[in-house]
């Protein structure tokens, strides 16, 4: 395993635990007007300037590129599950 898959895997697991807190103190909110893109950034910028997700998302900029890191929340957001709620 490479040094960048090991980032990754880490980054994705801080990912996953933001996603997770977010959507538990809904602060995601999906409707259907709403553009994907816009809304991964919208969500990035709330892990990037909220006290509660600002620590893990520095560590994850320390690790990646932001690109790549609005890449795996793309990948690990489940705009199903946010439907459904």
């Amino acid at each position: 395993m490479t040094s960048l898959d090991r980032n990754k895997n880490a980054s994705r697991s801080i990912i996953k635990s933001h996603i997770d807190k977010a959507f538990t103190e809904r602060f995601i909110q999906w409707n259907d007007g709403l553009d994907y893109t816009e809304f991964i950034r919208a969500l990035w910028r709330l892990f990037r300037n909220h006290d509660g997700f600002k620590e893990g998302t520095q560590v994850i900029l320390g690790k990646l590129t932001e690109e790549d890191a609005l890449q795996l929340l793309s990948e690990e957001i489940d705009i199903t599950k946010l439907r459904a709620s």
